[in-house]
């Protein structure tokens, strides 16, 4: 699903801008050729990924890995599964359905692992505050508490 790898993008911080999807049968030539050239014209007014997102090569390598990661993960891979076969169920292929159903069921989950791992790196690095925590990951307060909680009950 589109709105899955949009919600991915938008956690690690890529704009959803180079994320597109469409569809042309193999008799549609012209409009698959129309599709690429305005597609590649518009990652080329982007420029390098990670430069008009602010990242560094090393932030965005590891955001970006952090973002394979979860897609590997049988959890996330079991819910997305599950949220397909719920959309499929309701009949519902409504854009607003689809976001609001990945809303609700994977954008918690796809927050809380991709900024579990980038706060296990930072606290590899030494300690942090919870400000700088914040500022480094985009998570709110209370994903953090979440995440810290778990990783000291992992200590145990």
């Amino acid at each position: 699903m589109a709105e899955t790898v949009r919600r991915i993008l938008d956690t690690v911080g890529v704009q959803r801008e180079r994320f597109y999807i469409d569809w042309a049968s193999a008799a549609e030539g012209p409009r698959f050729v129309k599709l690429l050239t305005d597609f590649t014209e518009r990652i080329r007014e982007l420029g390098p990924l990670g430069e008009r997102e602010g990242l560094s090569r090393d932030r965005l390598r590891f955001r970006l890995e952090a973002a394979r990661k979860l897609c590997q993960n049988m959890q996330f891979r079991a819910q997305y599964g599950n949220l397909a076969k719920e959309i499929k169920k309701l009949g519902d292929y409504s854009p607003e359905n689809i976001s609001q159903l990945v809303e609700k069921k994977l954008v918690p989950q796809i927050r809380k692992r991709i900024f579990e791992a980038e706060v296990k790196e930072l606290l590899a690095q030494g300690p942090q505050s919870l400000e700088a925590l914040k500022e480094a990951t985009g998570a709110s307060e209370e994903e953090l508490a979440g995440i810290l909680n778990s990783l000291e009950k992992g200590k145990k």
